[in-house]
């Protein structure tokens, strides 16, 4: 019977052979970067990473999953795992912070043979960040590996992408989604059945991402949901032509006031454009937002290519600079006056 290597990770089977047979050889690299949206798999992956190099057991699976130490590591209590990630309230993860996550790799392990680091939101560290963590990338302690997590690697320096194994997390069609989610959850199955508007709009809300997929099963958050993507809507219905900027400003001031929130309804709203664009071309184009194919048309319909785009690049280059740290409330503000003009 073939090995089981990382049964924590559902699909990228590939990436997960050639890591596991690499732990396996002895021939893992010091350093990978993880990339993928969020939803997509790269903190299970580096859990799954960890546990396997760590791992006590045996049999036909690595990690084994139930041995001491995979059992702690799942569950966050292992001395020689150890996570950095930024404050939820700030934009970048600063020198300092690495700087001191970089001292305790050159520090004795407390009980295994491999200390592992990882760097949540790794786009997000600054430029002396990075120049500070490239320092221990250049030179790594004996036996430990540091795994870089980040949703897009545009901001990452050439130098650090250069000394880390590369691995893009791949995301799964709406087919298998809606299989592994009715497979797993009995409110996803329920769910398909009584609501199936709903549940394709959190299979498309979800964008190939099961992380993503199986947090807006929850019913709160499955209404969240449906909230923002209203919310999306309204904001594009706004921005029609003769709309006035009372009305823009009422709609974009809906959005989410927290940054890393503001984002993702960026995205989103980003998304709905693509549609709409898309749909100027071909009518029968598979969307990625809109559930409702006559609801895409009639809103396609509203606008001029001309002015989607021009709408679109205002949401992107609101979305670029709020992942700069600008001010949020001021950003919405230009947002709604770009929007009317």
């Amino acid at each position: 019977m073939d090995k089981k290597y990382f049964p924590g990770l559902l699909g990228n089977r590939d990436t997960a052979s050639r890591i596991g047979k690499a732990i396996e050889n002895k021939t893992l690299p010091h350093a990978f970067l993880i990339s993928g949206p969020s939803g997509s798999g790269k903190s299970t992956l580096a859990r799954e990473i960890a546990a396997a190099v760590n791992c006590s057991g045996g049999g036909n699976s690595l990690p084994c999953g139930v041995c001491n130490n995979c059992r702690r590591i799942y569950e966050g209590n292992f001395p020689d795992v150890k996570i950095l990630e930024k404050k939820k309230d700030k934009a970048t993860l600063g020198v300092e912070a690495v700087k001191d996550f970089r001292e305790d790799m050159f520090l004795s392990s407390t009980e295994s043979e491999h200390k592992i680091y990882v760097i949540d939101d790794a786009e997000c560290m600054t430029v002396e960040a990075q120049n500070a963590l490239l320092k221990v990338l250049e030179e790594p302690p004996k036996s430990v590996i540091i795994i870089l997590l980040a949703k897009e690697c545009d901001r990452i320096l050439t130098t650090i992408k250069s000394r880390a194994q590369y691995v893009a997390m791949s995301r799964f069609t709406e087919k298998e989604l809606y299989d592994l989610l009715v497979s797993d959850s009995i409110e996803a199955k329920i769910m398909s059945r009584d609501d199936e508007a709903g549940f394709k709009g959190i299979i498309m809300s979800s964008d190939g991402r099961l992380g993503t997929a199986k947090k807006l099963l929850d019913r709160r958050a499955a209404s969240e949901n449906e909230e923002e993507r209203a919310e999306i809507l309204n904001i594009i219905k706004s921005a029609r032509p003769k709309s006035s900027y009372a009305d823009i400003y009422s709609a974009v001031m809906q959005l989410p006031q927290k940054r890393n929130e503001l984002m993702a309804s960026l995205e989103l709203m980003m998304s709905a454009l693509r549609d709409l664009i898309v749909l100027k071309h071909n009518r029968t184009a598979k969307t990625v937002f809109f559930t409702d194919a006559e609801m895409a048309e009639k809103y396609s319909c509203d606008f001029s290519e001309k002015r989607l785009l021009a709408i679109y690049d205002t949401v992107s280059q609101t979305h670029d600079l709020c992942s700069k740290n600008a001010n949020v409330n001021n950003l919405l503000i230009c947002l709604a006056t770009r929007l009317k003009a």
